[in-house]
């Protein structure tokens, strides 16, 4: 199988799921997706950007500027558990650090996390338990730890 095939068919298998999901909160009311969307390991998908700026980074006091897409996919295993899915890519603009250099534009290091929760916390404590894993996907040494 090529490369693109692969990917094509991960593609699709990947929206099919983001499809099924969107189609059950479609019937929840306004109310409980206000409350799903409060619940840092709820079963919602969603597609959150954040944006952070740091200025007089570095010698020449210039500013950084890092924009974290952070996809958040849950999937539910069994109808008590939920497996909460996060993967950070973050998009960097680097300043020069020194003399001569040049401003660095690119992808620093992603971190991709699961958490399993149980679908229907009791007792108002919402909790969950995972692992944290970053890969090494840095376009530009400068920008993190490289391949």
């Amino acid at each position: 199988m090529t490369h693109v095939a692969s990917r094509s068919m991960r593609l699709t298998a990947l929206l099919t799921l983001l499809c099924g999901a969107s189609a059950a909160h479609a019937e929840m009311s306004a109310e409980e997706l206000a409350k799903l969307a409060q619940n840092p390991v709820g079963n919602l998908i969603s597609l959150p950007f954040q944006n952070n700026t740091n200025l007089n980074y570095g010698p020449f006091k210039k500013n950084q500027n890092i924009l974290n897409i952070q996809p958040v996919i849950p999937f539910e295993p069994t109808p008590e558990w939920n497996v909460i899915t996060r993967t950070i890519v973050p998009v960097v603009s680097q300043p020069a650090l020194f003399a001569g250099d040049s401003r660095v534009n690119g992808i620093g290091p992603t971190d991709f996390s699961a958490f399993l929760s149980p679908a229907d916390p009791k007792g108002g404590v919402i909790w969950g338990a995972g692992a944290i894993v970053q890969t090494p996907t840095t376009s530009d040494s400068a920008l993190g730890s490289y391949r």
